[in-house]
């Protein structure tokens, strides 16, 4: 088995595929399967035909209320169409007749981060709503990019007249830049400093480890390592070259009493980050695994 690879077998069959669809071009990475195998880490035996077909005809009803002829070509809209009625039909159909909304009231429940549990129980969180809301737009033709703000992930829309900031989480808000930044402002609960790259649109790949992050804390605060350390496999896949992601892992595997990988990861993270802040710290795990692997020997 190659190094890094998760040990559980189904697990391996999610990493493998994830990792092929992630190798070529980020604009070629279909966000929807990626997510769903993200899922399937969850539900191994998750019919993935099953939830695409069900963003297929969701957007087929956003197209009908468009009113466009049922012989017009799926993925493209007509150039004169506005696309701010793309958006009204979206909404429509989204949050108005199915009903999609923010869970406010269960916001770490790790449902919402998995889209087809999003998608049976017409509930999420900002990433998830958004990554729906792209999905199902991007089926319709319109195109659509996702804003990783601080705290709340929406969606970008360019118009001719400059880029409008949709909010699923909230209804499919509309919101102005200046919106976005009270937005930020109130859930920080303070004037925090604005950058602008906040609001340049992420990859594909940014999305799918915002994703991921979000898994990872939720199992970890939890306490449940087991998942946790699932969900670290696939950022470290994602993530090569980050290696406090190296070093989280270890840490997992060290709870897990995984003392071989866990040194293996640790000892990657200070050979690769010399200058690290919790330097000190990380050397005495590895201390502390060695002295134990020397006991069990």
């Amino acid at each position: 088995m190659a190094e890094g690879y998760p040990r559980d077998t189904s697990q391996q069959r999610v990493y493998r595929a994830l990792e092929a669809l992630v190798a070529g071009e980020d604009s070629s990475i279909d966000l929807t399967q990626a997510v769903l195998l993200i899922a399937s880490t969850e539900y191994p035996d998750l019919d993935m035909a099953q939830y695409m077909t069900q963003l297929d005809a969701l957007a087929r009803r956003v197209r009908v209320v468009l009113a466009l002829p049922p012989g017009e070509q799926e993925n493209q809209l007509p150039p004169e169409i506005d696309p701010l009625v793309v958006i009204s039909a979206l909404n429509k159909v989204l949050f108005e007749e199915e009903g999609f909304h923010g869970n406010q009231e269960d916001y770490y429940n790790p449902h919402n981060s998995l889209l087809n549990k999003v998608l049976e129980e017409r509930t999420g969180i900002p990433i998830t709503l958004s990554l729906l809301y792209m999905e199902v737009g991007r089926r319709v033709g319109i195109a659509m990019e996702g804003i990783a703000l601080p705290f709340h992930f929406v969606v970008g829309c360019r118009l001719p007249q400059g880029m409008i900031y949709i909010d699923p989480f909230n209804g499919g808000q509309l919101l102005s830049q200046r919106d976005c930044r009270d937005l930020i402002r109130r859930i920080a609960k303070a004037r925090i400093k604005m950058h602008p790259q906040w609001f340049e649109p992420v990859s594909r790949k940014q999305i799918l480890i915002r994703v991921l992050n979000n898994l990872k804390n939720i199992y970890i605060d939890k306490e449940d390592f087991a998942r946790a350390l699932t969900i670290c496999d696939l950022l470290v896949l994602l993530t090569p070259h980050d290696f406090g992601e190296r070093r989280d892992r270890g840490v997992i595997h060290l709870q897990l009493k995984h003392y071989a990988h866990a040194l293996h990861d640790l000892t990657a993270y200070i050979e690769n980050t010399p200058h690290a802040s919790d330097r000190y710290e990380i050397l005495n795990y590895i201390k502390t695994i060695r002295n134990i692997m020397a006991m069990m020997n």
